[in-house]
C-alpha cells in the first residue's frame, strides 16, 4: 500500500474548468472521502487519480513516484464503480479472478479448455484460485462463488466488486459512489462492511460520495468539494463542528444548519434587532451570518432571544426535530429536542428559544468563518 499526493490538479473540458488547482495529500492507510454536490468535480478527480482522465495541469504521485503520465493499467490501483461492472456471463469466482488473469496470464493460458495445458497455465490458475478464495472468505461470499451476477442481490454484487478490487493487492482503493444503487438498509450494512474492510487491510482508500452520512461514518478525513475546489479537508468531527466556510457548514449536517442574518453595528452584533454583546473590533458596518446547528438551540421561558410557533415536527423516537416559524420573520429554524420535550412542541405551540454560544458559528459577508467573535471577552456560554 502507498500514500498519494495530488498537486495543483486542473481539468478543463473545452472552456469549462472542472477542477481548479486541487491539492491533497493522502497518507498510507488513510481513508479519505471526497464529498460534495453533483458536478463539483469529485468523480473527475478520482478518474484522474486512476489514470482514466488526463489532467490539464498538475501532478499525481503514488508512493512518492510521479505517475501523471502513466497508463491506468500500470498504476496498480483498484477502482470500484457505481455500476459494479460485473461480467454477467461469468461466475462470481471468475469475475473476481479477471484482473489477476489479465495481469499474470498470457492469452493462450486464459483459454478455457487448453489454457490449463499450456506451460505454467495450471500453476497460475491454482495461485489465482487461492487468491480468489482468500478474498471471498474475507468478504464472506465463499458460498456464492459458483453463482452468476444475475442470481445475486445488490449487496452481494457490491461485495463481488470489492473482491475483484481486493485480489489485485493494489497500492490504493478508489471507490466511486459504490453504494448509490443499494436500498437504505443495505447502504447502512455495506458501509459498515467497507469500514471494517479498511481497518483489516490498513489500506489507502479514496472514496467519492455525495452522501454526507457515508463520508461522516467511514472516513479518517473528509475533503468537501464545491465548484472544482476543496473547501476544507479535516476529520469528520472538525468538518461538522468547526467549518471554515459557510458552504461546508450548510452541506454537512442533517438536518441542515440554521443560518440567520447578523448585523454588525458600532462594533457589536445584532440578531433581529437584539444585541448579542459580541464585538468585532476594526470592522465597518456589514451584514454577517450566524450558523446554529439544531442541537445548539434550546427551549427556554426565561427572556428568550427568539420566539415563534411550531410549524412542523418529526418524532424519531430517540429525538424530535421541530421547525419553528419565527415571530415577525419569514424564517424557520430547526430545533433538535429530546423526547421529554415533545409535549412542548405541539403544532402551533408558542415557544421561546435560546442557544449555546459555544456552538455558534459566525461567518462574514463572503461566507468565511470569523473566529475572533467566539474568542470575545466576557462572552457567556448561553444566550437566552
Amino acid at each position: 500500500m502507498a500514500g498519494l499526493s495530488i498537486t495543483s490538479i486542473t481539468k478543463k473540458f473545452g472552456e469549462t474548468e472542472v477542477l481548479k488547482g486541487v491539492t491533497l495529500d493522502v497518507a498510507d492507510g488513510e481513508f479519505v472521502s471526497l464529498v460534495g454536490p453533483s458536478g463539483c468535480g469529485k468523480s473527475t478527480l478520482l478518474r484522474i487519480i486512476a489514470g482514466l482522465e488526463a489532467p490539464s495541469s498538475g501532478s499525481i504521485a503514488i508512493g512518492g513516484a510521479d505517475v501523471t503520465g502513466m497508463r491506468a493499467a500500470d498504476r496498480n490501483l483498484s477502482m470500484v464503480f457505481q455500476s459494479y461492472a460485473l461480467y454477467p456471463h461469468l461466475t462470481v469466482s471468475e469475475n473476481i479472478a479477471v484482473p489477476l488473469m489479465m495481469r499474470e496470464m498470457t492469452g493462450l493460458q486464459r483459454l478455457p479448455v487448453i489454457g490449463g495445458l499450456m506451460p505454467g497455465g495450471g500453476s497460475q490458475r491454482q495461485r489465482i484460485g487461492a487468491a480468489v478464495s482468500r478474498a471471498a472468505e474475507m468478504l464472506e461470499i465463499g458460498a456464492l462463488l459458483d453463482r452468476k451476477p444475475g442470481q445475486l442481490s445488490g449487496g452481494q454484487r457490491q461485495r463481488v466488486a470489492l473482491g475483484r478490487a481486493l485480489v489485485r493487492d493494489p497500492e490504493a482503493f478508489l471507490l466511486d459512489e459504490p453504494l448509490s444503487n443499494l436500498d437504505a438498509k443495505l447502504r447502512v450494512q455495506t458501509r459498515a462492511e467497507i469500514a471494517e474492510l479498511h481497518r483489516r487491510l490498513q489500506a489507502t482508500f479514496i472514496y467519492v460520495t455525495h452522501d454526507q452520512v457515508e463520508a461522516m461514518t467511514m472516513s479518517d478525513r473528509i475533503a468537501v468539494m464545491m465548484g472544482g475546489e476543496i473547501l476544507q479537508c479535516a476529520a469528520p468531527d472538525i468538518i461538522y463542528e468547526d467549518p471554515e466556510d459557510i458552504r461546508v457548514a450548510e452541506f454537512i449536517g442533517s438536518p441542515k444548519i440554521n443560518i440567520l442574518p447578523l448585523e454588525h453595528i458600532a462594533n457589536g452584533l445584532q440578531l433581529f434587532g437584539r444585541s448579542l454583546n459580541w464585538h468585532l473590533p476594526n470592522e465597518g458596518p456589514q451584514v454577517m451570518q450566524l450558523g446554529l446547528r439544531p442541537e445548539a438551540l434550546r427551549l427556554t421561558h426565561k427572556s428568550p432571544l427568539l420566539t415563534g410557533r411550531v410549524a412542523h415536527f418529526e418524532n424519531l423516537g430517540s429525538e424530535v426535530f421541530a421547525q419553528i416559524a419565527l415571530d415577525g420573520e419569514a424564517t424557520r429554524v430547526t430545533l433538535r429536542a429530546t423526547p421529554a420535550e415533545r409535549q412542548m412542541l405541539g403544532l402551533g405551540a408558542e415557544v421561546g428559544l435560546g442557544f449555546n454560544t459555544a456552538s455558534a458559528l459566525v461567518f462574514n459577508h463572503a461566507g468565511k468563518r470569523l473566529r475572533k467573535v467566539e474568542a470575545c471577552a466576557g462572552m457567556t456560554s448561553e444566550v437566552a
